[in-house]
């Protein structure tokens, strides 16, 4: 049966649900975040909602809202001297976040989803942005930045933003109008690795240990941030009320699922070579079990796990992903009945190894020894351990760690007979984010 988790009851909220308001939400990646469309066509059965995208989301947003919900085009750019001075100032020393290897992680990935000609030009201005001094903050930036001032807010009761910060015009003039903003941190990882964070908003995040990071990493003051739970995990509340039942098994053979989880191509051919480390390991120690490899999501090439498909354990879970970076929310339900249904469930450091912890699936974390050999700033080793994994996943006291082939042979031999001794590190990651409703989190969303 699927772990039971206890959502926690918001008081009087169908009251307060009662209070109208028009509220304005800076959105950006739209279509891969299917969770947050949903709490917003959610809070538009009860609040009139307006939508601030940029120029160039502004007709594929448009594509994935409803009729009660208005969509503006963010008109704040504003191509100055003094801007562009000022821009590229902050890019080269602006202040980076305590844990640099997950900011340099993700800028890496970032500039692999350019062309190749691209990508060479932005890794050598990254490379050396890293060697300069980073010391002009994310306040100083914004409160000397120029605005147009064209964009329609006076309307707006309170603007909502999501991280990474997508238009910093327009949230300077919020700024310096006094417009009301919250910043929602989407990701248990943001605080880890980008930059934009300001002590002039207030900010929403997943639970206390966020809370805790967005002090030390982005010296946000504790007054400024309050706790809301989880948009994402809604999804895993939903999956959890599902009746046992109702549940099909996605397989007819047993399996472990993989889910990969580096988007970098540089070290993303590193754990091609961990997964087919597993897949020699289950054929000696699981040899009626498979190997389902669930690609990363929002990897550009998928053509980096073609070799996946020769090996003979091996499965490529490769039938979820659309024209745009969208989930069919049947797709989402059938990623958690695999893992579900799953002997384990592994993985390099995601997101989706916490989701898991939900289940009676045991989540285990791989941090090979060998690892630790690449001492670069681009590689595995700092995959694993960025900042958040090392807080929230690497969890050495218990079994679920495993760091080298000898753990991995007695993690295979000791599975299939009882999973139980894994699964006090699922309710050991579970338990630092309650779970909570999609009604329940937009509630907070906006009250809060």
């Amino acid at each position: 049966m699927p772990v039971q988790v206890t959502n926690i009851a918001l008081p009087d909220a169908g009251k307060i649900l009662n209070l109208y308001m028009k509220i304005g939400f800076v959105v950006h990646f739209f279509d891969f975040r299917n969770d947050v469309r949903k709490v917003i066509d959610i809070i538009s059965q009860q609040h009139q909602v307006v939508l601030f995208v940029r120029k160039e989301d502004l007709q594929q947003i448009k594509s994935f809202v409803n009729d009660r919900i208005e969509v503006r085009m963010a008109d704040e750019n504003l191509p100055t001297s003094q801007n562009l001075i000022l821009n590229n100032l902050f890019r080269f020393l602006g202040k980076l976040p305590e844990s640099i290897q997950n900011y340099y992680l993700m800028e890496v990935f970032k500039i692999s989803l350019n062309p190749a000609p691209v990508q060479k030009k932005a890794r050598f201005w990254l490379d050396l942005s890293m060697k300069l001094p980073r010391i002009m903050t994310y306040d100083y930036y914004l409160n000397h930045l120029q605005y147009k001032g064209a964009t329609p807010i006076d309307d707006i009761d309170e603007f909502i933003c999501f991280t990474d910060i997508s238009d910093s015009y327009l949230l300077a003039r919020l700024i310096r109008e006094r417009k009301k903003v919250k910043i929602y941190v989407y990701s248990w990882d943001h605080p880890c690795k980008q930059v934009k964070y300001s002590n002039q908003v207030d900010y929403l995040v997943w639970n206390e240990g966020i809370r805790e990071d967005m002090i030390k990493l982005q010296h946000i003051h504790p007054e400024r941030i309050q706790i809301t739970g989880a948009s994402q995990f809604a999804y895993v509340d939903q999956f959890l009320s599902i009746p046992e039942a109702s549940l099909s098994k996605p397989f007819s053979f047993p399996y472990i699922y993989f889910g990969c989880a580096i988007g970098a191509p540089e070290i993303a051919t590193d754990e091609i070579k961990v997964i087919r480390l597993l897949s020699q390991a289950m054929q000696k120690h699981l040899p009626d079990v498979r190997l389902v490899v669930r690609p990363y999501p929002v990897m550009k090439d998928w053509s980096i796990y073609e070799s996946l498909k020769e090996l003979p354990n091996v499965i490529l879970d490769d039938k979820f992903r659309s024209k745009d970076l969208s989930v069919q929310e049947d797709f989402i339900m059938e990623k958690f009945i695999k893992i579900h249904f799953a002997e384990a469930f592994i993985h390099l450091g995601t997101t989706l190894g916490f989701e898991a912890c939900f289940t009676e699936t045991p989540s285990i974390i791989i941090d090979f020894e060998y690892f630790q050999q690449d001492k670069s700033l681009l590689s595995i080793k700092n995959f694993v351990h960025q900042y958040q994994n090392d807080k929230y996943l690497l969890l050495k006291e218990y079994p679920n760690v495993v760091h080298s082939e000898k753990e991995l042979k007695e993690l295979f031999q000791g599975l299939l007979p009882d999973k139980t001794r894994y699964l006090a590190y699922n309710k050991a990651v579970r338990d630092t984010t309650p779970l909570k409703k999609f009604e329940q989190f937009a509630s907070q969303l906006i009250y809060n």
